[in-house]
């Protein structure tokens, strides 16, 4: 039970939501206001169906986050989810989060939240500054959507799924072609033009962009 509330800390540590708060207050959370649960593959973690609102937190494994079979993002271990609508008068989750291989999951209940609010100004900061990132992220999937070409779209939807050094690995074509609505043709177009441009590199479904966006 203490290597799984260290464990637990230390992936918090690693949030820049969690970062700041101080590891009293870390322990007095998990202890009153947090569960584990364990998914396996293929298993949901959260969706419009779910009724108690948290923040979660991956601590093993990875989920996708999809908007009406759109995949919006993609959580690995340390990131977290239901942040945006913890203090959202809406009544339910808006995404379907799914686990995209065994997973296991930190859920932090609103109580809890709600203590460290009040008593963790830094947390608090914390909080808005995910949200405004939140935001920023959310303007970048539109931008994907009202690029004026193919070629646009698939720039600014890479560019909002990549991890923090820019890769994008295990996607495939027709992914890409479902996700931003771009024939496959215009997916291979897209993707030998902008390796022209030094835009990326991508070899099979693994793809290396050269440039970065705002955190997101």
């Amino acid at each position: 039970m203490k290597e799984e509330l260290q464990q637990c800390i230390s992936v918090l540590r690693q949030s820049a939501l969690f970062s700041a708060v101080s590891t009293e207050r870390l322990e007095r959370l998990l202890s009153d206001d947090a569960v584990i649960h364990s998914f396996q593959k293929g298993a949901v973690l959260y969706s419009p169906e779910s009724t108690e609102k948290y923040i979660g937190v991956l601590l093993k494994g990875e989920a996708r986050v999809t908007k009406d079979h759109v995949t919006v993002s993609v959580l690995k271990r340390g990131m977290q989810f239901g942040a945006v609508v913890l203090y959202n008068d809406a009544e339910r989750f808006v995404n379907t989060i799914t686990a995209k291989t065994e997973c296991k999951v930190l859920l932090l209940k609103k109580t809890g939240i709600d203590r460290l609010m009040q008593s963790e100004p830094q947390f608090a900061l914390s909080y808005v500054r995910y949200l405004s990132n939140r935001i920023y992220f959310l303007n970048t999937k539109i931008e994907a959507y009202t690029a004026p070409n193919g070629e646009e779209k698939l720039l600014q939807y890479l560019l909002s799924i990549c991890d923090a050094d820019g890769s994008v690995n295990g996607i495939s074509m027709t992914e890409l072609s479902r996700q931003i609505n771009v024939s496959r043709a215009g997916i291979y177009r897209a993707l030998d033009s902008l390796c022209a441009r030094g835009k990326l590199q991508h070899s099979g479904k693994n793809i290396k962009l050269f440039i970065k966006d705002e955190p997101k």
